[in-house]
């Protein structure tokens, strides 16, 4: 006989009692390193443009250049919001800073697990794990900067659990 029980809203688990896991520190010490490279090269090349081409409105420049420090603070501030959690029945990632996103993705609903690697990641034995849903073309979400060994202990894990659901 069918059953259809009521659910009292207020005894349902909330996302905020996930455990996040940090990303690496190797991985947000890397982001902040790339991004402050990348903000000298860019606040060179501006202000050598202002101080050639407009030499009157170079103070101005001296004033953007209080405006420097951002895209390092933002590089660290965003990787250390990011989080990742692998629970009995899915994998969960929190990331974002002013509009933060939590992501979970059911074990029954994986399509495939990939490991990245690019050359800072190498480097650094740092590895990303692509999530893919069944049922998309595109991953669902990306774990940036887990330590590769952790990266494919998860990634075994994932397929173990697709191999005995699938």
């Amino acid at each position: 006989m069918f059953r259809n029980i009521d659910v009292d809203v207020n005894e349902l688990p909330t996302a905020a009692c996930i455990k996040f896991l940090p990303l690496e520190r190797r991985y947000v010490l890397a982001q902040v390193a790339l991004a402050v490279v990348w903000t000298a090269l860019l606040g060179t090349a501006a202000f050598t443009m202002v101080w050639w081409l407009l030499p009157e409105v170079w103070r101005s420049g001296l004033a953007a250049l209080l405006l420097l420090p951002l895209p390092p603070l933002y590089a660290y501030w965003s990787c250390r919001r990011c989080g990742y959690a692998l629970r009995d029945h899915d994998i969960a990632l929190r990331r974002g800073i002013f509009w933060q996103r939590q992501i979970i993705q059911p074990f029954v609903r994986l399509q495939h697990i990939e490991l990245t690697r690019g050359p800072v990641d190498k480097y650094l034995d740092l590895a990303g794990l692509r999530v893919f849903s069944a049922g998309t073309e595109t991953e669902t979400f990306t774990i940036p900067g887990l330590n590769s060994s952790t990266a494919e202990r998860i990634r075994q894990r994932l397929l173990n659990v697709q191999s005995t659901e699938g």
